[in-house]
């Protein structure tokens, strides 16, 4: 076991050195270095009005980090504004989202909750701008402050889709808020076994096997699409905190109507739901790297004509081989869900491919405001800097961030 335990070990230090090398090589390649970061970015804890550098930016960041992160400004939502999570952001370069964008942006605010929560303080946002046909696509912080995605799309005809979940403690949130727009779910799609992806949905599975649940519990979770590895394999190279949630979600699953049930539907699945179509892109990759998120489903979405590409943690190495798998003129995207929460996935190529108009960031407060060193191989969360300059040279226009609460889109 101590042999084994030292072999992962030094696969996962191997793996670590290999991702920041190359996010490092996109970066420094003559791809995307020395040029200017345009000020693109907000979030919930911005630096306050004119401030000269935003919340990641400071003196630990590489030379050729700093000239690309160089003249950012950004307000703050407890800054000079005094209008707390409502806070605007400047934008010179392309039209970020902001909790309280203006009205000619098409962007609304209300800091009621999504009908599910009394007493929540969560606001919501709405941008009506997308042309989704009288869908609507909802990406749900609730009261989470951690990363999760959580995402339901309701098409023309009121059919609803839940795209994983998110955490256990989104469990009720989630329920109520299914459970306010007629309590069944046509689709509930599953990209991988994380806990804060399907920990929502393997606690709704339990509650309603239990005497006495919550009314809002009573909910019907409809078709569950999903494609997981091998218990085994996760159990060989995935850290083991994680494998209690994995085994957890498999069973949950396992006791659940078969007729409902689709593990590993084949690439090219498809099914619709008035003016929303759902495309199964992949079955899971067996990558003894990042087995977990390497190992993540994606789907393409279709609303009313735009597309929405969701890929769930996708790292480096599995986005390279959908690419191979599918061909990159197939990942074309209107709107895409920043893989792995924005940080450590994906990478410059892949988010060229999709080349979408507006991004959805499943981010919390702390991840989008990280401010560690772009390159710093033992941090995860290095490449969040990263990825906000690639959403704005490949010319985003709109970046929603969970950071700041609710979001709908129409």
């Amino acid at each position: 076991m101590k042999k084994k335990a030292l072999a992962v070990a030094l696969l996962l230090s191997g793996t670590l050195a290999f991702h920041g090398q190359a996010f490092a090589d996109e970066y420094s390649n003559g791809t995307i270095q020395g040029e200017a970061l345009p000020n693109v970015v907000h979030g919930v804890n911005q630096q306050a009005s004119g401030s000269p550098k935003a919340p990641w930016q400071d003196a630990s960041l590489t030379q050729a980090a700093q000239a690309a992160n160089a003249g950012n400004t950004g307000n703050s939502g407890n800054g000079n504004n005094g209008t707390g999570s409502n806070a605007s952001v400047s934008n010179s370069s392309s039209n970020a989202v902001s909790s309280s964008e203006s009205s000619t942006q098409g962007a609304t605010t209300s800091n009621a909750p999504l009908n599910v929560q009394n007493g929540s303080t969560t606001p919501t946002y709405t941008d009506s701008t997308i042309g989704l046909g009288g869908a609507s696509i909802t990406m749900i912080k609730g009261e989470q402050s951690g990363q999760q995605i959580s995402i339901v799309i309701e098409s023309n005809d009121g059919s609803l889709i839940v795209v994983d979940g998110g955490l256990k403690t989104n469990a009720p949130y989630l329920a109520k808020y299914i459970k306010d727009r007629g309590g069944k779910v046509a689709a509930w799609l599953l990209t991988h076994p994380h806990e804060d992806h399907v920990g929502a949905l393997a606690v709704i599975l339990e509650q309603q096997k239990k005497e006495g649940h919550p009314d809002y519990y009573n909910i019907d979770p409809g078709q569950i699409y999903y494609g997981f590895l091998p218990l085994a394999y996760y159990e060989q190279y995935e850290p083991a905190h994680r494998i209690p949630m994995m085994k957890e979600i498999m069973e949950d699953l396992a006791q659940y109507d078969s007729a409902k049930r689709h593990e590993s539907s084949p690439a090219g699945t498809s099914f619709t739901y008035g003016n929303v179509a759902v495309e199964v892109l992949n079955t899971p990759y067996s990558i003894p790297i990042d087995t977990g998120n390497n190992s993540s489903v994606c789907y393409m979405i279709t609303i009313n004509g735009k597309k929405l590409l969701i890929t769930g943690d996708l790292p480096y190495e599995a986005a390279g081989k959908l690419m191979e798998e599918r061909g990159a003129d197939k990942l074309k995207a209107d709107i895409v869900q920043m893989a792995h929460h924005g940080q450590h996935g994906g990478s410059f190529a892949f988010y060229s491919a999709v080349n979408p108009k507006y991004a959805l960031w499943p981010s919390s407060q702390e991840l989008w405001n990280k401010r560690k060193d772009a390159f710093t191989e033992d941090q995860e969360s290095y490449t969040v800097a990263l990825t906000k300059f690639w959403m704005n040279k490949l010319g985003v226009e709109k970046n929603f961030v969970m950071a700041d609460g609710n979001w709908v889109l129409k």
